[in-house]
């Protein structure tokens, strides 16, 4: 790392605005005080087994999480980084984007975009790895679980719009593998109980959710180590509740950098999402999605394909994909771990309420759901 680059990032953790960022995390204080100290150790170009290039991909996301209609930024084009030898863009992971499921109340997946607006009116409760990926898990002994929500229009046009983004990490059993399917599952509001009601103005907003893996032995894993010893489920590491979008920014272009290198599971930019008829009337474009109250299926879009012909013959049983024929005397986890197709995934839920009763929550738990 240049002399320029570590003043920078050393800088950027002193700053006013990112020290109150972190302050507002329980881990805050011993996260700013590492994040100080790495940024004066941290080699040049740092770990170089991750396909993507971490501090490019922050650097986007934070420039679509502060744009009225999310997605990536105009001028960042992306194609597929699955090879080593792809340019990365800062568009992340194409094959690793996120398609979106909605699980009906019929029992049938469909494509979330094809929800309409007469239907409309959160939590993560299951996880699963593809052989492959699972595989690469082993080798790289860590994961990195990042949920951001993002407010589209500011509270009462008085506030700056504003942002909720919980981190999590994954770390091997004692086996060196990854852990129990049944233990598999996170609650953003563990991370910060100010995640569990978010208020989004006008019934719009933007979210995305991201998973990746650094290196075994790179720093930043070492400093995600350190603020949990939690192993055998998704620990809380970091939670930031209600931050500017000035913050955010920051917070992502920090991240980033530290982080280096990365090899996306899930991946996405923040995509706008449309909680009310209202919302979608008004908006001025056909991008984003309607979403209603329910159970939600993610899933990279490098398994699209796979997945498309088993879409009515899948069902949810406590946050798991199963097939509608398994017996109901198997356990749940067996039957997700021996899934056909063998698709990586993440099932969420989400609960929208008018701001006359509690504001939305994004709450989470395999079989919690929200009131």
């Amino acid at each position: 790392m240049t002399t320029s680059r570590r003043t920078f990032l050393q800088e950027t953790v002193l700053s006013g605005g990112l020290a109150g960022l972190i302050g507002s995390d329980p881990h805050g204080r011993e996260l700013s005080e590492r994040l100080l100290s790495l940024a004066g150790q941290i080699a040049p170009g740092g770990a170089s087994t991750g396909l993507h290039d971490s501090k490019s991909f922050w650097d986007s996301f934070g420039a679509a999480a502060d744009s009225p209609g999310g997605g990536a930024p105009q001028g960042v084009h992306g194609r597929g980084l699955t090879r080593k030898s792809s340019a990365d863009t800062g568009s992340g992971d194409l094959a690793r984007q996120i398609d979106f499921f909605h699980y009906t109340k019929d029992k049938t997946l469909v494509y979330a975009n094809t929800i309409e607006a007469k239907d409309m009116l959160d939590h993560v409760s299951g996880f699963r790895l593809a052989g492959e990926d699972r595989e690469q898990f082993d080798k790289l002994q860590s994961a990195q679980l990042r949920i951001d929500v993002l407010q589209n229009k500011s509270l009462m046009n008085i506030l700056d719009p504003m942002a909720w983004t919980s981190l999590a990490g994954l770390f091997p059993d004692k086996s060196g593998k990854l852990p129990p399917m049944q233990d598999l599952s996170f609650d953003p509001a563990t991370s910060w109980e100010k995640m569990q009601k978010i208020i989004l103005p006008g019934g719009v907003g933007k979210w995305a959710v991201n998973l990746s893996m650094a290196h075994k032995e790179s720093q930043f894993v070492s400093i995600m180590k350190s603020l949990t010893t939690e192993v055998n489920r998704f620990a809380p590491v970091l939670g930031l509740p209600a931050i500017s979008m000035t913050a955010l920014k920051g917070f992502c272009s920090l991240y980033g950098a530290f982080e280096q290198r990365t090899t996306f599971l899930l991946n996405s930019f923040p995509q706008l999402a449309f909680a009310t008829q209202a919302a979608r009337e008004v908006s001025e474009t056909q991008q984003g999605m309607n979403l209603i109250t329910g159970d939600y299926v993610l899933v990279p879009h490098t398994y699209n394909a796979q997945l498309t012909p088993y879409l009515d013959k899948l069902e949810l049983r406590q946050g798991y994909l199963v097939s509608k024929d398994a017996p109901s005397s198997s356990s749940i986890f067996d039957l997700a771990a021996n899934l056909k197709p063998d698709i990586t995934y993440l099932s969420a839920n989400f609960n929208f309420k008018p701001l006359t009763q509690p504001p939305t929550s994004l709450s989470g738990g395999p079989t919690k759901k929200s009131g």
